[in-house]
């Protein structure tokens, strides 16, 4: 029990190193569970001590009430980034009677709030308190989760490679956890646009026969205006041939065809299309657009995933931890 490679962990923390930490799997030491009475109410913080028990167990107590091991393994990710000396953990634990706030001024017991439950005091059972604790689709509490455990991922990225099991352990419960709360963000995300989504839907079921009905004018210039201007304008040029051919100048001002006599009047504009005549030379020259690049990587990768052979191409098959 008074074996240091024990606290190693706490004390590493404790100096302020970037130790790994996963979910439910806590290191011996001092800490303390900030909380608050109820959602958005002050912050206090209750102590908390892991320490390893004759049986190999890691034994936990809450306040001054010793909890199951798997309570304490449950909240290990709520303590683990709280690691306070063993000094502050006596002075709010064994004094009697206890004190009332943590050397740092953070309190130690919940402060009086209407809306508290009765047996919230420390020492009392840890599965009470919080009175009625945030919901996991709510976004602070997500964004405290996911801020919390993200931090550790993040200067662990920056890191060396994995060199030891218990650290890939420790690394793939990190994992594991930021995929569960990636999972409840995406759904709080999803519930929170669904009533903007439907809103959207009826706006759009609103609006779209109305649309529908005045998109009738791209039909009034495609099928009737184009057609008739298109015949102005082969007029004009037909006099103008015969004139030159019967040696007649030319009408000093030709007026393009129009139609129209309220806005904008409507006339012909060219517009440029191609026509391909030549699909491998017209492929040859966008070869190495983006564009093209992208989506034949894509049809390859899908092709190759059916198991067909693609001319051209290798296969790789890279093992990825799923």
């Amino acid at each position: 029990m008074t074996d240091p490679r024990y606290w190693a962990w706490w004390q590493d923390k404790l100096a302020g190193m970037q130790v790994p930490a996963s979910e439910g799997t806590p290191y011996a030491g001092f800490y303390r569970w900030v909380r608050k009475s109820r959602y958005g109410a002050k912050k206090y913080a209750v102590p908390v001590a892991y320490w390893p028990g004759e049986d190999g167990e890691l034994h936990c107590r809450v306040g001054q009430r010793d909890v199951e091991p798997q309570y304490g393994r449950d909240i290990w990710v709520n303590v683990c980034d709280s690691p306070v000396y063993e000094e502050w953990y006596r002075e709010v634990t064994e004094k009697k009677p206890p004190e009332k706030t943590w050397r740092d001024g953070l309190d130690l017991t919940p402060p009086p709030d209407p809306l508290d439950q009765p047996g919230d005091a420390i020492g009392d059972n840890p599965l009470i308190g919080d009175n009625q604790p945030p919901k996991k689709s709510d976004f602070e509490w997500l964004q405290e989760q996911i801020t919390e455990a993200a931090g550790p991922a993040t200067l662990r990225l920056e890191g060396e490679p994995i060199t030891t099991q218990l650290e890939a352990d420790q690394i793939a419960n990190m994992a594991d956890r930021l995929a569960e709360l990636w999972k409840a963000a995406d759904a709080a995300r999803a519930a929170e646009r669904r009533p903007h989504d439907e809103a959207c839907r009826e706006i759009q079921k609103k609006w779209a026969p109305l649309l529908v009905l005045a998109e009738s004018y791209k039909n009034l210039k495609f099928k009737l205006l184009t057609p008739w201007l298109k015949k102005l304008d082969d007029q004009q040029r037909t006099e103008a041939e015969a004139a030159e051919a019967a040696g007649e100048a030319p009408p000093s001002e030709v007026r393009r065809p129009r139609a129209g006599s309220r806005g904008r009047a409507m006339t012909l504009r060219p517009r440029k299309t191609a026509k391909i005549t030549d699909f491998a030379k017209c492929l040859e020259f966008f070869k190495e657009s983006p564009d093209i690049l992208a989506t034949v990587q894509d049809l390859a990768n899908k092709a190759v995933r059916a198991g067909v052979t693609v001319p051209g191409t290798e296969v790789n098959e890279e093992q990825q931890a799923v």
